[in-house]
């Protein structure tokens, strides 16, 4: 099956469980070794919220990295770091990467719009790379939450209608790359 129009309703991701914590700097070597590009990436269960959120920053992150103004190395640290809204990449990891002891979380993979996404194709390789690095799919959706907001360093009240926290997530990536003072 072939993203076409509905691009924003869809995001390639899929939640995942450890049977046991992660033991953070292995777990990233094992993926390092069989990840077969840049465009897969892992974050924390409550920072990817929304598919309009998440293609955000994919939309920023390949802008910039085609720009050759992207502040991290690779395409899924920039990422990583815009969805965390900061200019920091170490902070970006500490914000929206797993951490260590981690038993949950997304496994994104950021597409290239230049070209349609093949879903079927793309979530083979998802369960593939799961499998090989002992995690099981799971059926979690992604949801919208105040602490995974905060987590990536939005202020919110705690009386904040959940409608308004998806505009927030889209105006902090996309100020990431406006704001020197985070």
């Amino acid at each position: 099956m072939n993203q076409s129009g509905a691009m924003w309703e869809t995001f390639p991701c899929w939640s995942w469980e450890s049977p046991e914590p992660l033991d953070l700097k292995s777990f990233v070597q094992s993926f390092q070794k069989i990840v077969p590009n840049q465009r897969w990436v892992f974050c924390r269960t409550d920072v990817a919220q929304t598919s309009r959120q998440l293609w955000t920053a994919a939309t920023v992150s390949n802008r910039n990295t085609e720009r050759g103004t992207a502040q991290a190395r690779t395409l899924d640290a920039e990422f990583l770091r815009v969805l965390a809204g900061t200019h920091n990449v170490s902070e970006a990891f500490k914000r929206a990467g797993l951490p260590n002891g981690a038993m949950a979380g997304w496994l994104l993979h950021i597409p290239d719009q230049s070209a349609l996404v093949d879903l079927q194709t793309t979530g083979k390789k998802a369960e593939q790379l799961l499998k090989n690095l002992g995690l099981s799919k799971t059926s979690s959706e992604l949801e919208v939450n105040v602490n995974g907001a905060k987590n990536l360093g939005i202020a919110l009240d705690e009386n904040v209608d959940l409608s308004r926290i998806e505009a927030s997530l889209i105006g902090h990536i996309l100020l990431a790359d406006v704001s020197s003072s985070q």
